[in-house]
């Protein structure tokens, strides 16, 4: 299988695990020294994961540490990595039944960050970040997703920009978006065909860990010409049964939901 490599991720990889291990906040000639990097290429990605909020530059004495993001995303991660374990099995039944790989999405920001549990097999902080993101008011996972959340909150994703058009069936407004919501809402899934690339359509459904509450997508992508709306509309039964047993796994037992 071939390796491929990306020298800034590693790097910036690097600059973060070395600020984990030491739990202390460091200045830049000690990461720099510490990860045998030049100083201004360790300047550069520190102020990148800065930015992002992955680490912390104290304004007093510019030492770094690790961020907020950092362990809200590590929250995440557990997350995941505990659920594709538990339901790796079935969505790779499922895939195998429908002759289409079925994947998971949730949101960051305005994009949904697509996970193929076939794929995902050691789920850590390097595969988290290295996950394919997608612009989410364009395609069936993100508009489930959207459909789900607070129109205010859908609002402050989108309050610096308006919807970009990728396609000429790409949604491109809030109203557009939320209109579209409101049919999600009472059918229960999407079907898009050609709202994120031309060639594409995709199916999909939320997972409910509480009712009426989806922090969870499920979804099929394929040709445009292979996953028509009458082929998505035969693998609805399996998606829907599968999206329930998902959300039992994702219950906690002791609140009796």
């Amino acid at each position: 299988m071939a390796q491929y490599e990306n020298s800034s991720i590693d790097k910036a990889l690097a600059l973060i695990e070395r600020l984990s291990r030491e739990r202390r906040p460091m200045n830049l000639a000690e990461i720099a020294r510490a990860e045998d990097m030049h100083r201004s290429t360790a300047f550069g990605h520190l102020a990148v994961l800065t930015r992002h909020g992955y680490v912390r530059k104290d304004p007093q004495d510019g030492r770094y540490t690790l961020g907020h993001k950092i362990f809200r995303v590590a929250d995440r991660i557990t997350l995941f990595a505990t659920l594709i374990h538990a339901v790796r099995g079935m969505v790779l039944r499922a895939s195998t039944a429908l002759g289409e790989r079925v994947y998971l999405g949730t949101l960051d920001g305005a994009q949904v960050i697509a996970i193929d549990p076939e794929r995902a097999v050691d789920f850590g902080q390097e595969t988290w970040m290295k996950l394919p993101r997608i612009d989410a008011h364009a395609c069936g996972a993100g508009q489930v997703l959207l459909a789900y959340r607070e129109r205010a909150f859908v609002q402050s994703l989108y309050r610096d920009h308006p919807p970009a058009a990728l396609t000429s069936k790409t949604p491109r407004s809030l109203r557009a978006l939320f209109d579209l919501s409101e049919r999600i809402l009472v059918e229960g899934y999407r079907y898009e065909q050609g709202e994120f690339d031309a060639a594409t359509a995709t199916l999909a459904l939320p997972v409910f860990a509480n009712p009426g509450l989806s922090r969870l997508a499920l979804a099929i992508t394929g040709p445009s010409n292979r996953l028509s709306e009458a082929r998505a509309k035969e693998a609805l039964p399996t998606l829907l049964a599968l999206a329930s047993e998902i959300g039992k796994q994702m219950r906690d037992p002791e609140e009796g939901i």
